[in-house]
């Protein structure tokens, strides 16, 4: 019949779009798009309306680099030549520019043009909760892991192991509901996206895709997101380096302290320096108004001097058996433009300011130990628990380095056992990974306590006849013990003040342990004063 299609409309191709959108500042395509003089141009147009600029940067063949290899037995130009090629499609849509990559097209942008965590928040508008199918995450534990955890079909964020407080989320991917969106995206700061859709629709698309970028939606499904950002932009890493150094020549402390930023073993250290010269003292730990008092000027320091200038861990011989940037053992908490930011491990992190206080009051509401733990004035843990437990043995029962193979590991159920039935664990002070991992040992010896008989035992077996469990293989009733973590710190005023992160993870351990019933609580062991002004001098 007259006017009848007869032929069905060809389905758009299916294509995968690395997609970046620039920020809103942007005046021109010379404001993001480096060198564009030099780029081949090809004009898009559909009928006479332009759907975008496409910029090319020819390719110059060449021998392949692992060629050099053979350089002694075949001549390379005999292995042919290889090249990688570079495109950027340039849309603008309601003012905005969308860049959309291919080959290595990424490197034609300027640097930091574009907006961050684009392709996270679209991506996250746009899948639903249950079928995500890969979530890259920074988890802040004793080793800061980065993972990427994959499944093999969609699930939802906890199926991925994510501890949606403790993990930083850097990237997922899923299907979206909507498929004309994608089959499947992709996102962190750029959006990837496999999409059926022709070079003439791109314009509608993104616009949909901007919809998304702006659309709150996510906080519903994943509140948990906008909780901590990993600071990637070299300006704003220079602006809060800049007022970090601010901080710091003013000796506004406050905030700022120093650290030793791993777990090490105290046992084998006998002091700590500034400088490897003689004429730098040996300190029992590491403090920043200490290094200061070092420094000739501490108006000039930079933030090159901060991260050049090392932290030397002293050993018996006067050996040296480690070494920090001063820069990774500063932590920090910053404010700026409405927004909290830390350093932490020599990275800096952004936290909503709601999620700061929430996390210092769940701190605050931990329970102090009411019971006074002598002074620290010994050269390790070790010695600590040994002369406590040894000046008060009716009270005490030493666990310290009493080691319980389990299942393939070994374990300390504690440092110290007391008879009222509190299990105490003491760490010198240190960065979030020291912590992480001391929160981490309370609360697998607890679990084992109170799941396995066999654990108890092993306990058992090592405590003092006044301490001893009547039955242990009686399931212990966890609401008559306390886990008590007590952190030596010689920091002024009577309360524990520790990391954010080590916060975070103290508040996820204390739920854990909250979970088998048992009571939880903090201690601030002090540093005798003699011991926190020791200074010590090489003679020779």
């Amino acid at each position: 019949m007259p006017g009848e299609r007869t032929i069905m409309e060809k389905k758009p191709p299916q294509i995968t779009l690395t997609i970046f959108l620039i920020k809103k500042d942007a005046s021109d395509i010379d404001s993001f798009l480096l060198n564009r003089a030099s780029l081949e141009h090809h004009a898009l147009k559909d009928d006479k309306t332009l759907v975008g600029d496409l910029y090319v940067k020819k390719p110059h063949p060449k021998p392949p680099a692992w060629g050099k290899f053979f350089a002694d037995y075949v001549d390379p130009k005999e292995l042919g030549k290889s090249s990688s090629t570079a495109g950027v499609l340039v849309v603008q849509v309601e003012k905005r520019w969308f860049a959309i990559t291919f080959g290595q097209g990424r490197f034609l942008l300027e640097p930091e043009s574009w907006e961050e965590s684009f392709g996270l928040r679209v991506t996250l508008n746009s899948v639903a909760q249950d079928r995500i199918k890969s979530i890259d995450k920074l988890t802040f534990d004793a080793l800061s892991t980065h993972s990427k955890v994959q499944s093999s079909q969609e699930a939802a964020p906890q199926d991925f192991g994510l501890d949606v407080e403790q993990d930083l989320v850097r990237a997922v991917t899923g299907s979206p509901d909507d498929d004309t969106l994608g089959h499947r995206l992709s996102g962190m700061d750029a959006l990837r996206t496999c999409v059926s859709v022709a070079i003439e629709q791109l314009p509608d698309l993104l616009k949909r895709y901007q919809t998304q970028f702006h659309s709150k939606a996510y906080r519903k499904s994943f509140p948990w997101v906008d909780h901590i950002a990993e600071v990637s932009r070299a300006s704003q890493k220079e602006e809060l380096d800049a007022l970090l150094v601010e901080q710091v020549k003013e000796a506004n402390l406050e905030r700022c302290w120093m650290a030793v930023p791993e777990i090490v073993d105290w046992s084998s250290i006998d002091g700590f320096r500034y400088g490897l010269s003689k004429k730098n003292p040996k300190h029992d730990d590491i403090h920043l108004d200490k290094f200061l008092e070092e420094i000739r000027d501490p108006t000039s320091i930079s933030i090159e001097n901060l991260r050049q200038r090392q932290v030397y861990c002293i050993g018996d011989d006067d050996r040296q058996i480690n070494q920090w940037p001063v820069y990774k053992c500063i932590y920090c908490e910053l404010d700026l433009r409405n927004e909290s930011y830390l350093l932490s491990g020599g990275k800096w992190y952004r936290v909503t300011r709601d999620f700061v206080a929430e996390v210092n009051d769940s701190f605050a509401r931990i329970p102090r130990y009411p019971a006074v733990l002598p002074e620290y004035d010994d050269d390790s843990e070790g010695k600590y628990n040994e002369r406590v437990a040894n000046g008060d043995s009716g009270r005490f029962a030493l666990m310290d380095r009493k080691i319980l193979p389990f299942g393939g590991g070994k374990f300390e159920f504690c440092d110290l056992y007391t008879r009222d039935k509190d299990i105490i664990h003491v760490k010198r002070y240190g960065g979030s990974s020291v912590f992480s991992h001391f929160f981490a040992q309370g609360t697998n010896s607890a679990e084992l306590f109170q799941t396995q008989p066999v654990f108890r035992d092993l306990v058992n077996s090592q405590l003092s006849p006044s301490h001893k469990l009547t039955d242990a293989s009686r399931r212990p009733d966890s609401r008559e013990y306390q886990v008590v973590f007590a952190v030596v710190s010689d920091a002024e005023g009577p309360d524990l003040t520790i990391p954010f992160f080590s916060r975070l993870n103290l508040r996820s351990a204390v739920r854990r342990l909250d979970g088998y019933g048992y009571k939880v609580a903090i201690a601030k062991i002090p540093v005798s004063a003699s011991r926190s002004r020791l200074k010590r001098y090489d003679v020779a």
